[in-house]
């Protein structure tokens, strides 16, 4: 039996699917309700309640003879049953009638109503037996409701093989089967199926072809559920399977997921037998929650592939990444084995980003990428951690010197030249190695691929460094250095030293250099080329420019009252590549009150070609606001002299000091007399930087260089001493 919680469902069931007439009415004679079969027997529509409606309306004047009879058996026992006469509201034919009325008493409070069961005694027997199929129909019904119910929980909350199992036990019981199941359909090129549940004990799980479960085939191949009512009249497809397990009938249903046919579900009987309407409705519903479900499921797996994936490139994430390491160092621990991780940066990818655009280089990451796992082991996980770094994790490693070689390898094959020429490929990478041991965490094994990897960005692009505990050390010192860099700027602890630059025809100062000076308390003198270098790792680049920049101008605007001076400073990156840089220098003039034509900004060749577009703005404004650009270290990066001519906004450049140093030799004599004659083609000052022999000094003069700067001339100094040195020289040449 139904249990309490389905009564409602069977209950509406009955009402609605009664062959007689069933009326709900209050004491007071008002009808509150009619089923279908009442309103077709009376002549009326589902509009009789807009109809103010009495149970006298409903009754002939004969009818209606009855009534007192009925009120006293309510009255008195509850119940009235015998004969009477309805009336036909479109026709007033008048219908003799069977009448059972009864009281139906309410527990919420409400008073009580007349339930009324009218038979038409036209009819005779055959209702009877319409009214039993109707209430078996009923309870058939709400039970199939109650399965697709829970099979709709199952879809939404349960594992799929819950979901089917479930599936399968409804449709044998609500079809009357032996045996129902689900196959499913591989896909492939030999179109396999394999049961995936079955409510037959010990059913084979093994996949066959499609011949030996040709109804399912049939139904998959077609799209339409199929019916097979007999085996030995169907003709349709190949019977001989079923014929094997001994069923003489059965229904397939297909079932189709996203990404299209996914399997069948099936019921076989051992006799042969017909399948109603109704047992195909309700399969076909059985198979289609089935269908949602796997919709959801593969919706599921999408958005958890999308969150574990890189957008642009389809490589794990780092999310995925991380977990991957995790598991290989986990099985590396079981196996004695060792993991290596390659972290890869892309050497001087920013110039494809900024030179040819965004777009081209996605397009550029996403063709190193497919060279990238093309040169990795079938084993090994490439994983793209953002931007252009990418981690590639090696289990099997037998020693640091294997880490290495995969490594080289890698290198070997991303810098072959590439075929096509429609869009560019990065060439080549910086790659850190760390390889694990017993105890090693993911964390650790992370951050020491990563110390290695800025390592061997510094030794030079194109090659690889494998972690060593000194890499622990610099980079502790890096952290440490960075919080007293922070403390300094703001306890006005670090100073400025000035370096004259002399006019070499006329042996004068013409301008002095700024030259950051940082002493520490503990360590002592730190190397301007670390802080600087500290400073702009960990975002202090910019602070410590702005304090440079303003310190620099408020001394020359001091000693340009006594001595006609410039002043040159040195800018990083960072800040030409802020658009409001600009702004902040004219800020600073006018608060030092230093003439833009008194201060000179020092650009590295390096930094100016890593950043072509936006730097290129920045140094325009700059121009236009009266302050000389001077371009430093040329030869030392790119050898781009070409600049001088695409961008003559530079007023100055100075040759880098290896070139110095290499002199008096013809060699560099050479190399250094011919780069002044190109300056002095596009009309600009040449600085010699770096002189500290006569025999330097000497060379330049006779190369015709026009400015000279290096310890043989003068050592930078602090800001008083230079004070004084401009002051007498000032006073000397009056």
């Amino acid at each position: 039996m139904p249990d309490s919680a389905d009564d409602p469902v069977i209950l509406r069931a009955v009402l609605d699917l009664a062959p007689d007439m069933v009326s709900l009415s209050q004491f007071s004679g008002v009808v509150e309700y009619v089923n279908p079969a009442g309103l077709e027997l009376v002549g009326l529509t589902e509009s009789y309640r807009s109809l103010p409606l009495t149970t006298a309306d409903f009754f002939t004047a004969d009818g209606l003879d009855v009534a007192p009879e009925v009120e006293a058996g309510l009255s008195r026992y509850g119940q009235w049953r015998g004969h009477s006469e309805l009336r036909h509201f479109g026709t007033d034919e008048a219908i003799p009638v069977a009448v059972s009325t009864f009281v139906v008493h309410r527990d919420n409070g409400e008073p009580a109503l007349i339930a009324s069961v009218i038979r038409d005694r036209r009819c005779g027997h055959r209702r009877d037996a319409e009214l039993q199929a109707t209430a078996v129909s009923a309870t058939h019904y709400a039970a199939e409701q109650k399965a697709l119910a829970e099979l709709s929980r199952l879809a939404v909350d349960a594992e799929l093989p819950q979901l089917l199992d479930a599936a399968v036990a409804a449709a044998a019981t609500l079809t009357g089967v032996e045996t129902a199941s689900i196959v499913r359909y591989s896909g492939s090129a030999s179109a396999e199926l394999s049961i995936e549940s079955c409510t037959r004990a010990g059913a084979s799980t093994q996949a066959t072809t499609p011949g030996d479960m040709a109804i399912a085939a049939y139904a998959i191949e077609g799209g339409a559920t199929v019916v097979c009512a007999d085996i030995d009249v169907e003709s349709r497809f190949d019977t001989s399977a079923m014929a094997a397990h001994g069923f003489h009938s059965g229904l397939a249903v297909p079932v189709v997921a996203a990404t299209g046919a996914w399997g069948a579900l099936m019921v076989h009987s051992r006799q042969a037998r017909e399948y109603s309407e109704r047992e195909v409705s309700f399969l076909d519903a059985v198979a289609s929650v089935l269908s949602t479900a796997l919709r959801r499921i593969e919706l599921d797996q999408q958005l958890i592939r999308r969150s574990l994936h890189d957008a642009l490139t389809g490589l794990p994430n780092r999310t995925l990444a991380y977990t991957r390491i995790d598991e290989a160092l986990a099985r590396a621990r079981d196996t004695s084995g060792a993991v290596a991780l390659l972290l890869l940066d892309i050497d001087d990818f920013k110039i494809i980003n900024d030179s040819l655009g965004h777009d081209t280089g996605d397009r550029a990451l996403v063709r190193f990428a497919h060279r990238l796992c093309s040169a990795t082991r079938a084993g090994d996980t490439v994983a793209r951690l953002g931007g252009d770094e990418f981690l590639i994790i090696c289990e099997g490693v037998d020693s640091v010197t294997h880490a290495e070689e995969l490594a080289h390898h890698i290198t070997t094959s991303i810098a072959a030249p590439f075929s096509s020429i429609s869009a560019p490929v990065p060439l080549s990478a910086s790659i850190g190695i760390a390889v694990s041991e017993s105890t090693t965490t993911r964390r650790e094994l992370i951050h020491r691929a990563d110390l290695a990897m800025y390592r061997a960005k510094e030794n030079g692009t194109g090659g690889h460094a494998v972690f060593d505990t000194g890499d622990l050390y610099d980079a502790d010192r890096i952290r440490s250095l960075s919080i007293d860099l922070r403390s300094a700027l703001t306890r006005g602890e670090l100073t400025l030293h000035y370096q004259p630059l002399v006019d070499i025809a006329t042996d004068r100062i013409v301008a002095v250099e700024a030259l950051a000076r940082w002493t520490h308390p503990v360590h002592g003198e730190i190397a301007p080329a670390e802080f600087v270098a500290i400073a702009e790792r960990t975002g202090l680049a910019t602070e410590l420019g702005a304090w440079a920049l303003r310190t620099a101008c408020t001394c020359a605007s001091a000693w340009r009252r006594f001595a006609e001076i410039t002043i040159r400073v040195n800018v990083s990156a960072l800040e030409l590549r802020n658009p409001a840089f600009p702004r902040h220098v004219a800020a600073i003039l006018a608060e030092t009150g230093l003439p833009a034509s008194a201060l000179g900004l020092e650009i590295t060749e390096t930094m100016w070609v890593s950043d072509t577009a936006r730097v290129a703005d920045t140094l325009t404004e700059l121009h236009a606001m009266g302050v000389a650009l001077l371009l430093d270290d040329l030869g030392k990066g790119h050898s781009s002299i070409s600049y001088l001519d695409r961008y003559p906004m530079f007023e100055c450049f100075k040759i880098d000091k290896s070139y110095i140093a290499a002199l008096p030799c013809r060699r560099s004599q050479a190399i250094v007399t011919a780069i002044v004659a190109l300056a002095k083609a596009f009309d600009v000052l040449v600085v010699g930087e770096g002189v500290e022999t006569q025999e330097q000094l000497d060379a330049l003069v006779s190369a015709g260089c026009d400015l000279a700067q290096g310890y043989l001339l003068g050592r930078p100094v602090d800001a008083a001493a230079t004070g004084e040195l401009l002051r007498s020289i000032a006073v000397h040449s009056q």
